[in-house]
């Protein structure tokens, strides 16, 4: 009996193995999207404060990347998931955004940025 309960642990190590690399695959798919929006983000930000004219078909993408980046994240982090869903509403119409939306999340790219980085680690 013990040497079949040893056989059936050996035989799921396989299974566990390729459960544990699609967890791996699923959370870089994730990270992946929320790190694209946040290059993106930041690379607009700057131009904007450059120039100070505001790009509404980039805001529209930003705003597309976000909500994109927040599906995959629901897995693995909730209120990073939120917090991109956020960043999506803000990215919709920056200038009427109100602050108040968001719940008390913060989702300055600072903070956003801090917290992907704290997940990667």
């Amino acid at each position: 009996m013990i040497e079949w309960v040893v056989q059936k642990l050996f035989d799921a190590i396989p299974l566990i193995d390729q459960a544990s690399k699609e967890k791996r695959e699923l959370a870089d798919g994730a990270y992946l999207s929320i790190s694209t929006a946040l290059t993106e983000t930041c690379l607009y930000v700057a131009q904007f404060n450059k120039t100070r004219e505001p790009n509404f078909e980039t805001q529209a993408r930003l705003a597309k990347l976000w909500a994109e980046a927040a599906i995959p994240l629901r897995h693995i982090d909730s209120e990073l998931s939120e917090i991109c869903e956020y960043k999506s509403e803000y990215w919709v119409d920056p200038q009427s955004w109100d602050s108040s939306n968001s719940n008390s999340i913060e989702i300055d790219l600072v903070s956003v940025r801090n917290k992907y980085r704290a997940k990667l680690n």
